[in-house]
């Protein structure tokens, strides 16, 4: 483990606006382990939590040339730590509450000749969507939903990586939002 006395920070993050990369990776190496644990702190998922590690120091490497040498990294890097995971919580919870808010999930107790159908009509909304999803977002769709799987295992399957997954699902599930919403059903 580095010792985060032994280096001069506005050293490191003038050498990082000058695209050093071993600047970067001493960088890295100082902050990953906070920002996990941060992470995994919020959102319970070690896949996640390295995800958000992944995302920050994807942003920092991107907004390199920028960053004010003087100002602390690391507040930098626990700014932009708290803001994916508020951004992560927010979508996580838009994608369960559409999934989970889908009249065509909520079974009744009653079965009646009207559920029936309005059962029948909302699969036929949900396959016609579906269907007329891009190729890979609908293979990435029915994988998650069909098949159960992780973003990253679909990630794997698809040789895409788990942040394409997300996007994919993200925008399938606006699609199927809107094809609902066509047809004069909020859900």
């Amino acid at each position: 483990m580095l010792d985060p006395g032994k280096y001069n920070e506005s050293k490191l993050v003038s050498l990082l606006t000058e695209d050093s990369e071993y600047a970067f990776q001493i960088i890295y190496d100082l902050h990953k382990n906070k920002i996990y644990k941060t992470a995994f702190r919020f959102l319970k998922s070690p896949i996640a939590a390295q995800e958000v590690v992944q995302d920050v120091f994807m942003k920092l490497w991107v907004s390199r040339r920028g960053i004010n040498p003087q100002q602390p990294i690391g507040a930098w890097l626990h700014t932009l730590t708290k803001n994916n995971i508020i951004n992560r919580l927010k979508k996580d919870s838009n994608e369960w509450k559409a999934m989970h808010e889908l009249p065509f999930i909520t079974s009744s107790n009653t079965n009646t000749t009207e559920n029936t159908v309005q059962d029948s009509e909302y699969s036929a909304i949900l396959n016609t969507a579906i269907n007329a999803l891009p190729e890979q977002q609908k293979k990435v769709f029915l994988l998650s939903r069909n098949e159960n799987l992780t973003y990253i295992q679909i990630g794997e399957k698809l040789e895409l990586s788990p942040l394409t997954i997300k996007t994919h699902i993200s925008r399938a599930l606006l699609h199927i939002r809107n094809a609902f919403a066509a047809k004069g059903i909020d859900i």
